[in-house]
């Protein structure tokens, strides 16, 4: 008579063995399981936290983020959380990603069984991270590794049906996740959490509404025992789902501009990346004065930055991980000269900045550096649409498509009265004024080889806003008809 004894043996979150032996320990077969052999075929192994994919992740620098890292870490080790959902958001840059791969990490050393899985989305990536159709089987994947309670279950659902993976998201989470998770009898007490980063990146924005639908249907409809860290740039329509949609009541926000002091962090994490990079380069770096670089040039780099932890981590790659043969004395003389070079040291961001333009239709790119170069030069909404002929409806457009990158606050206009003899009647709209999260994206518009088809003439734009302030003065001052169109 044999027993059966299953034994899963894994690095990280890949399966190896499982196998079969006697009572008399001489005869052994290996167990195939059809199923979770089906599931390795479909899932974003790219995405996991601990993908050689990934690596090296970005992380926390030791001392920074604490109050974040906190407030996540006290939602994930309580037993009854008042919230399912943590909903961590800030501007492009600002080091989201970051904050969740030190969690997982954090997870997986010191709370390893309230792990739950995690995916990493990247806008584009080939291999599966940059749509939502992997997003529920890798998750599936990560549960049936890390719980042998649920692996059964999951095994015995893809047996028989091994195109469920295929199938849309809706079917793909009650199916591998949710219907399974229903048939455990002896479920952990303690909820694990799952944790999806860049949601913003996933796909298009009818997916990224999907999923966090879904997510939110099963928790309230089915008591999904699993709780959810979602990080994300604020994109408007992912702020409505958790502000006043189906996500409000499930969530507790985290604003990065809010929590924190991110430009203490910053300086933290220049001040040791240059001591570590003059241990790295002694021989080279013998001769400089400690500490180096100086102070003025450190705080230089943090205001530059405007908490932006991409910019800060793109100086100290630039400066001390170019190549082995840098010199970092040189590296850091071009970043803080006008030389040509400098651009190179921001090809990272210059990316991620291109990267959200392109999502402006081709047909706005020309209100699209009217409203940019409005900005700029520190305009209105209102004057942008009067006085530089933008469509108030584009105006919306592509401020919602900039949200990650502006802020957009109302502002008290003391010469209404302007106002009113273009809005005539119906009065003046709220007063609004934007402005740039980071100094670095006004550097990246207003430098042609670097933003290339971005490029914004801000002086052409300043001309021509004068240009028609001074045609509407001498209309009005020569009462010629047309002025009193604008009043109707």
């Amino acid at each position: 008579m044999s027993t059966a004894i299953i034994i899963t043996t894994y690095t990280g979150t890949m399966v190896r063995t499982l196998f079969r032996q006697n009572h008399a320990g001489r005869e052994f077969t290996y167990v195939f399981m059809k199923g979770l052999h089906v599931l390795t075929q479909h899932i974003a192994s790219g995405a996991m936290f601990d993908s050689s994919a990934r690596y090296p992740p970005g992380k926390c620098h030791p001392g920074t983020r604490e109050k974040a890292l906190k407030i996540i870490t006290d939602w994930i080790i309580d037993p009854a959380p008042e919230h399912s959902v943590i909903w961590l958001y800030g501007p492009a840059g600002s080091g989201k990603s970051a904050i969740a791969q030190s969690i997982a990490e954090l997870l997986w050393q010191l709370y390893q069984s309230q792990y739950g899985g995690s995916f990493f989305f990247a806008a584009g990536d080939i291999e599966g991270r940059g749509n939502g159709d992997k997003l529920f089987s890798t998750l599936a994947y990560q549960l049936a590794v890390q719980f042998p309670s649920l692996l059964p279950f999951i095994n015995d659902t893809l047996s028989k049906d091994p195109m469920l993976p295929t199938r849309s998201m809706e079917i793909q989470i009650k199916a591998l996740i949710v219907d399974p998770l229903l048939q455990v009898s002896n479920w952990v007490a303690h909820t694990p959490t799952i944790i999806v980063d860049g949601l913003d990146e996933c796909a298009d924005s009818t997916t990224q509404r999907n999923i966090l639908s879904l997510i939110s249907y099963h928790i309230r409809h089915h008591s999904l025992p699993l709780r959810f860290l979602i990080a994300s740039r604020p994109e408007y329509w992912i702020r409505d789902t958790f502000e006043v949609g189906t996500m409000h009541d499930l969530t507790l926000p985290i604003s990065l501009n809010e929590v924190g002091d991110a430009h203490g962090d910053i300086e933290r994490y220049l001040v040791a990346e240059f001591a570590e990079i003059c241990n790295k380069y002694s021989r080279i770096m013998s001769s400089v004065v400690k500490p180096w670089p100086p102070t003025r040039i450190v705080e230089r780099f943090v205001e530059e930055a405007s908490g932006q932890f991409i910019y800060a981590s793109t100086i100290v790659k630039f400066v001390g991980y170019s190549s082995d043969f840098c010199d970092p004395r040189e590296q850091l003389r071009i970043l803080t000269t006008a030389d040509p070079h400098r651009a190179t040291a921001f090809s990272t961001l210059d990316a991620l900045y291109a990267s959200i333009l392109s999502r402006i239709p081709d047909t706005h790119r020309a209100a699209l550096k009217l409203v940019i170069g409005g900005i700029i030069l520190d305009l209105s909404v209102q004057t942008i649409e009067i006085f530089l002929g933008v469509d108030a409806g584009v105006i919306s457009i592509i401020l919602d498509a900039l949200n990650s990158l502006i802020d957009v606050r109302p502002v008290e206009f003391e010469a209404e009265e302007v106002l009113e003899v273009f809005y005539g009647p119906r009065g003046c709209p709220e007063e609004t004024r934007i402005t740039f999260y980071h100094l670095s994206f006004q550097e990246f518009l207003e430098n042609e080889p670097r933003s290339g088809k971005y490029f914004v003439d801000v002086a052409a734009i300043s001309h021509q806003l004068w240009f028609t302030i001074a045609n509407l003065i001498g209309d009005a001052l020569e009462q010629k008809p047309e002025f009193e169109q604008h009043k109707a």
